[in-house]
């Protein structure tokens, strides 16, 4: 039986998504050897209001992805109502791939700096590991 894969996931608004949160995508592929899931926040508790709605931004992710080996769009955060928490999204991949499977959240510097304002931000650890 063959270890599973890394999955880094990056979240965020992406409204929208650029060349930056693409060349993150990639090095982070490339420098963990890792499946990348982009995962677009329904409704961010750390942003205002986005320009474009979550459908609009998750086709834009579809769209920048196109022939990229190794990312994905990964909607589960906009199937679910209210605020999208870092922490429930790592919990339902958590249920999905086990306690063991490799897991880690990528953030950016900026995020890093805010994480103590996140929902359950302490519990994160417990699900993923965050890389910055």
């Amino acid at each position: 039986m063959s270890a599973r894969k890394l999955l880094v996931c990056y979240g965020g608004t992406f409204d929208p998504v650029h060349h930056g949160h693409l060349a993150v995508a990639r090095a982070a592929r490339d420098a963990l050897d890792a499946e990348v899931a982009l995962i677009p926040a329904h409704d961010p508790p750390h942003k205002g209001p986005t320009r474009a709605d979550a459908t609009q931004r998750a086709a834009m992710l579809d769209l920048a992805i196109v022939g990229e080996a190794g990312l994905s769009v990964d909607r589960r955060e906009l199937l679910r109502e209210g605020p999208s928490y870092s922490f429930d999204t790592l919990g339902e991949l958590r249920a999905e791939r086990g306690k063991q499977a490799p897991i880690a959240w990528l953030i950016g510097a900026d995020s890093l700096l805010q994480l103590h304002t996140w929902h359950r931000w302490r519990d994160l650890f417990d699900r993923a590991h965050i890389v910055a």
